[in-house]
C-alpha cells in the first residue's frame, strides 16, 4: 500500500499473524521514504500502551515528517475499537503539533488489514 521496503512489509505481515498485540511506527522522511522503525511489544492479546513521548524522541532523531503507525489484533478481527479511534487522534495532534503528519493508522490482523485514511478516520 506504501511502497515499504520489503523488509518493513515483511515485519508488518508478520505483525498480523503474532498472537499478542504489538506496535510499530514507520518514519518517513519529507519524499516518503522509509528511515526507520520503531516496534513496541505487549505481553497481552489485548492491548499494547503507546508511549508518545518514546514515539516524538524517535520521530525526532530520526528528522521524520511523517509516520505510518500500524497495530495487529491477535483476535483476528481487523476492525478499529473504540480505543483505537481515540489513540490515533492522541497521537495524531501530538504529533501535529510537532509538524509532524500521520499519515495512516493499519489494523492488522491476519490476512485483513484496515486503513483509518481509506475509511476517512483520520
Amino acid at each position: 500500500m506504501y511502497g515499504f521496503d520489503p523488509a518493513i512489509s515483511g515485519h508488518l505481515a508478520a505483525m498480523a499473524r503474532a498472537v499478542t498485540e504489538s506496535l510499530a511506527f514507520v518514519f518517513l522522511d519529507e519524499r516518503g521514504g522509509t528511515v526507520g522503525l520503531h516496534h513496541i511489544l505487549s505481553a497481552s492479546a489485548s492491548s499494547v500502551d503507546v508511549p508518545l513521548r518514546t514515539i516524538v524522541a524517535v520521530a525526532m532523531a530520526h528528522d521524520s515528517r511523517a509516520i505510518v503507525m500500524a497495530h495487529n489484533h491477535p483476535s483476528g478481527d481487523a476492525e478499529p475499537s473504540a480505543e483505537d479511534l481515540r489513540t490515533t487522534r492522541r497521537v495524531a495532534e501530538a504529533l501535529d503539533s510537532l509538524g509532524i503528519r500521520l499519515v495512516d493508522h493499519l489494523v492488522l490482523a491476519g490476512d485483513t488489514m484496515v486503513s483509518f485514511r481509506a475509511r476517512g478516520l483520520l
